[in-house]
């Protein structure tokens, strides 16, 4: 875990010395200009490997401490020139635009879409945008592994998972297939990113396909365990007691009736079976296999109740949001009337995409970069943001750093605040 980070010389003014809070959360604060967002930056770059972000960045030193006692340290030489060392490994990486371009140029071949204008510059040849090295690799790096294992190859060290949640994110690009028929240019054949969909609805269409795939996963488990049951009810040697039996039982049918809120299991009434001693141990293989029957609903359960009960419960007026196998998720009035995802405002929207991907993105033991939580938000839910991120943090088992403005985001929670600008007074005290 990321326990500190040291910056020398940001934008060649600014000295920060940053711990992070043991709490989980750490809220990085300071007027415009003082580098909130950089220091996200530095930390997702350094966990994508995007070397160029480095090179192009007015620095003089970064160091980064970890729980493991492991140190990397970023050493800028001179403007096209960074050195890169970690703690216990003689090797020195050396980092320039030159090293980069080295690396690109071997997987250039296989392809030809991508050409080089000059040392800084690519042409995308199916869409004509141009790149710099930073933003060719921020786009390419998640589509193409060629590129990550050319990337890999240069040395850079690996840190903890790292999820950027960045200031834009009500639109997703989206790949779609925008096939031009040039016979001289190949490469226009290719499927690219060249349209953007709303996250919501994107979100909305993942979660269906989660939802369709645990309970595939739960169809067959179901099937496994019914076709073994004959067998194992008579093999079965141990029993077990009314009051185990009982409590397991009750146990069951409350995972049971949370699955139904949401759609995904239907309750029989007359499915209660009733304890009596000579049926002990058929009574144990029953509750037995209840429960791995159930069990692969568990991770995707507890998401979906912080999920819709932050929402419902503290966020929306008015409004209700829903789980749907068919849908993902939906919204209606409180008069049951439907509402079109695109019908929510945009703090609305806000609210639901930061949410899904805290509790759906996101793995846990990630230390996860959210930049501007406040975006188009109330000032009521700014008061609750933090609150909620306990919860969440408790059931991801992740760490959070934020970058805000608000004081109302902060509402009673300044023991962790990091303040840049006080960071900077007392540097120059020094």
């Amino acid at each position: 875990m990321l326990t500190s980070i040291k910056i020398e010389k940001l934008f060649d003014i600014f000295d920060y010395d940053i711990e992070f809070k043991e709490e989980g959360i750490t809220i990085l604060t300071g007027p415009n200009g003082y580098g909130k967002t950089t220091v996200l930056k530095i930390l997702d770059a350094l966990a994508t490997q995007n070397g160029p972000f480095f090179i192009g960045l007015l620095f003089k030193k970064i160091v980064l401490e970890f729980s493991d006692r492991n140190v990397i340290t970023l050493q800028k030489e001179d403007d096209n020139d960074v050195l890169i060392k970690t703690l216990g490994k003689s090797k020195t990486v050396h980092l320039n635009r030159k090293s980069f371009n080295s690396a690109l140029q071997k997987i250039l071949k296989d392809m030809p879409f991508l050409r080089p204008l000059d040392a800084d510059k690519w042409l995308d040849r199916r869409t004509d945008n141009i790149y710099n090295t930073e933003t060719l690799l921020q786009k390419f790096l998640p589509i193409f592994p060629e590129f990550a294992a050319a990337i890999h190859a240069i040395g850079l060290p690996i840190i903890p998972e790292v999820y950027f949640i960045r200031e834009q994110r009500l639109l997703l690009p989206v790949l779609s297939p925008r096939r031009r028929q040039f016979s001289s240019r190949p490469y226009m054949e290719e499927e690219v990113f060249d349209t953007f969909s709303k996250t919501i609805e994107e979100y909305a269409k993942e979660l269906r396909e989660n939802i369709r795939e645990t309970l595939a996963k739960s169809s067959q488990i179901n099937q496994e365990l019914d076709s073994s049951f004959p067998r194992r009810l008579f093999d079965q040697q141990q029993d077990i007691s009314e009051e185990e039996f009982k409590h397991r039982f009750d146990k069951v049918r409350e995972i049971q009736k949370s699955l139904s809120e949401f759609e995904l299991f239907d309750i029989k009434e007359d499915s209660h079976p009733t304890y009596k001693p000579e049926n002990a141990k058929a009574l144990y293989v029953y509750i037995d296999d209840t429960e791995k029957k159930l069990a692969v609903f568990s991770d995707l359960l507890g998401k979906l109740k912080a999920f819709t009960g932050i929402l419902n419960e503290r966020r929306f007026t008015f409004k209700r949001i829903d789980i749907s196998k068919e849908d993902g998720f939906k919204f209606s009035t409180d008069l049951a009337k439907p509402l079109a995802l695109g019908d929510l405002s945009s703090g609305e929207q806000q609210e639901v995409v930061l949410l899904y991907e805290l509790l759906f993105k996101v793995k846990p033991g990630t230390l996860v970069l959210i930049d501007e939580p406040e975006l188009s938000l109330h000032v009521v839910w700014q008061k609750q943001f933090l609150d909620d991120l306990f919860k969440i943090i408790e059931l991801q088992k992740i760490n959070i750093v934020v970058a805000t403005h608000s004081p109302q985001i902060i509402n009673n929670h300044w023991d962790l605040t990091v303040d840049l600008e006080e960071l900077r007074d007392a540097a120059l005290s020094k």
